[in-house]
């Protein structure tokens, strides 16, 4: 095994490849003379690592493949042309979400630092670590109700029958109908979900009629939010108790978790594949899941519908992988690891949509009914589609069990990554004035579970899922866009792609492709913003079914959408304003530049990258003094 040695003559740097055991040797006589440096009093506290790569490749599959896997990219797939939705899909994965990826995984492995404290490379843009910080906590607030949900029927799944696929219930009305599982038959009429007319009242699913008059108890509007539901709100609270736990010693907890949490969804999507492909009626499903209308490839809302897939899947712009990133081994090649890791999760993404379809199919021909009849998107699909379907299945409350299961762990490694972003964000930032804090984390990790479960408090009352679809629909369809576009511009034109791309061969050993430093100049840019265009021509206001939300209330999305923005701008004026001297001009250029802190965490690694050392910044990283310690 060879290793490279560096070492200083008459003012240069100099790298000798020398044999792996003799570089051992001199690494420890190394490190016991930089032990007094390491253990000064003055020294920073050392920064968490991942316990070991695994823990980081899990996590961020955990982050990757979520409930929107399960629920939301199936009915996007059948409702932009099946085939020719998955064709531009994987376009706008390769061309333009993977290089975004790639590059802020890098970012965040080079600096070891948060979202925003990351911004030391232009501090004029540390407005967008903030935005970062603030759309991952929009997010941790409105996604844990939807796993409380699924804590909720998680428990619900063990009464026999299954509450949700009877009609003799007290929350049932006379235009309930429901599938007799002994007969076959239903007990009233078909299961559609343009449900038939009996003397002219609509009639209603029994799921549907059990996950709004008693789950919710849904209230009729936004401006009606009701008295709290008490079992949801115990749910929603057991949540972010579980969540707690799980990162309480950060990384090295939650890296340990997602070895259960990220590969059990595998293990369910897989059986219930294998079962849901022999269902009677299942290829049908499957045909029109897949079956490609390239007419549709011309539909502008196709590629919109595509492109905010893949970023809200994989996270991009979010800032969740630039921290996961964050924790990396300083040598870790995370090229490698993000193509792996897309790979994966576009893989489960088709995976759980033939799984959705094979079931729907078999759900379609038990009632004589067309597919697109038995389909609803988003909590619709996950709560009334998927129950009553399970309801129909041999051992119904074992398959109910095993599905919600794997639901509430799809929704914890998601939750896991956006709060840990949080989290690192505000520990990142405080420790450069208070480094007790590294000390103290599960304070910080304590006080913001504590602020949010009592701020998404409003989200478990009757009317609360009136606010979490518009949270949903404001806070996640406009501002990742945005964010990963300033990302690249900064990087790539302020900072500079060849200085950065510098960096990364000093960190990685090895130049990035030329592929990636195109797309990050010309075409993930132009996609980004093309898709941005026609997301603003095609805008639709939100709703909720039948219901669509006031003027009122998507003026209050749009400025939760604005917050985003409002933290680039305010921001840069407080820096320019406040933190330089000189002329407008001047004041913008010192602004942009790096600021002296800007580079690898550890002094061995900022010397060999040709950045000044830091006090305090001495470290016990065998790694140190060696370069490309594996070849």
């Amino acid at each position: 095994m060879a290793f490279w040695k560096k070492s200083r003559r008459e003012g240069k740097t100099e790298y000798t490849a020398v044999d792996g055991e003799k570089a051992k040797i001199e690494l420890e006589e190394k490190k016991k003379e930089t032990k007094a440096d390491t253990e000064d009093d003055n020294a920073l506290p050392e920064r968490e690592q991942w316990g070991n790569k695994l823990d980081f490749l899990l996590s961020c599959l955990g982050y990757s493949i979520g409930l929107g896997n399960v629920w939301r990219f199936p009915y996007l797939c059948y409702t932009n042309g099946g085939g020719a939705f998955l064709f531009v899909y994987l376009i706008l994965l390769v061309l333009c979400m993977l290089p975004v990826m790639i590059l802020e995984m890098l970012f965040g492995q080079f600096s070891n630092l948060g979202c925003i404290s990351v911004w030391r490379i232009s501090p004029l843009f540390k407005g967008i670590g903030y935005a970062m910080a603030l759309v991952s906590a929009y997010f941790c607030l409105y996604y844990n109700i939807i796993i409380g949900y699924t804590v909720y029927y998680f428990v619900a799944s063990f009464k026999s029958p299954l509450p949700w696929s009877t009609c003799d219930n007290d929350w049932n009305t006379e235009a309930c109908f429901a599938y007799d599982t002994e007969s076959g038959n239903d007990t009233d009429s078909l299961l559609t979900t343009a449900a038939p007319e009996t003397n002219g009242t609509r009639q209603v699913w029994s799921s549907e009629e059990f996950w709004e008059r008693r789950v919710l108890e849904k209230s009729e509007g936004l401006h009606d939010l009701g008295s709290i539901r008490w079992e949801i709100l115990g749910c929603f609270w057991l949540v972010w108790l579980i969540v707690y736990l799980c990162i309480i010693k950060g990384v090295k907890t939650s890296g340990k978790v997602v070895y259960f949490t990220a590969l059990f969804p595998f293990v369910v999507l897989f059986v219930l594949l294998i079962r849901g492909v022999t269902l009677p009626g299942a290829g049908a499903g499957i045909v029109y899941f897949i079956k490609p209308q390239f007419d549709k490839l011309l539909n502008a809302k196709v590629w919109t519908a595509a492109a905010n897939q893949v970023f809200i899947s994989f996270g991009a712009g979010w800032g969740g992988v630039l921290t996961l990133a964050s924790y990396n081994n300083y040598r870790n090649n995370s090229i490698r690891d993000c193509c792996l890791l897309v790979l994966l999760g576009a893989t489960a993404s088709v995976a759980a949509g033939f799984v959705v379809f094979s079931v729907l199919g078999y759900m379609a021909e038990a009632v004589g009914a067309e597919v697109d009849d038995v389909v609803r998107a988003g909590p619709g699909l996950t709560f009334i589609a998927y129950p009553m379907a399970l309801s129909r299945l041999p051992l119904p409350n074992l398959w109910s069990v095993v599905f919600f299961f794997m639901l509430f762990t799809l929704g914890l490694d998601s939750e896991f990554v956006t709060l840990e972003t949080v989290i690192t964000a505000l520990v990142d930032e405080a420790s450069t004035k208070y480094p007790w804090v590294l000390k103290k984390r599960f304070l910080i990790i304590l006080g913001t579970c504590l602020i949010m479960a009592i701020i998404g408090t409003p989200l478990c009352t009757q009317g609360g899922i009136y606010l979490e679809t518009l949270i949903d629909w404001y806070s996640a369809g406009f501002s990742p866009l945005l964010l990963a576009l300033c990302e690249i511009l900064v990087i790539c034109h302020v900072y500079g792609w060849r200085r950065f791309r510098k960096d990364m061969e000093n960190m990685l050993g090895f130049n990035p492709s030329m592929y990636w430093v195109i797309s990050w100049l010309l075409m993930s840019p132009l996609l980004i913003v093309v898709v941005f265009i026609y997301t603003f021509i095609d805008y639709e206001a939100a709703s909720l079914g039948d219901y669509t939300f006031t003027p009122a209330a998507q003026a209050c999305g749009w400025t939760m959408t604005l917050t985003s923005v409002m933290c680039i701008v305010a921001y840069a004026v407080y820096n320019v304003t406040c933190l330089q001297t000189g002329t407008l001009m001047e004041r913008l250029e010192a602004a942009s530049k790096p600021m002296p802190e800007w580079g690898p965490s550890k002094n061995c690694h900022r010397i060999e990258a040709g950045f000044e050392p830091l006090p305090g910044h001495g470290s016990k990283d065998p790694d140190c003094g060696v370069v490309n310690p594996t070849v």
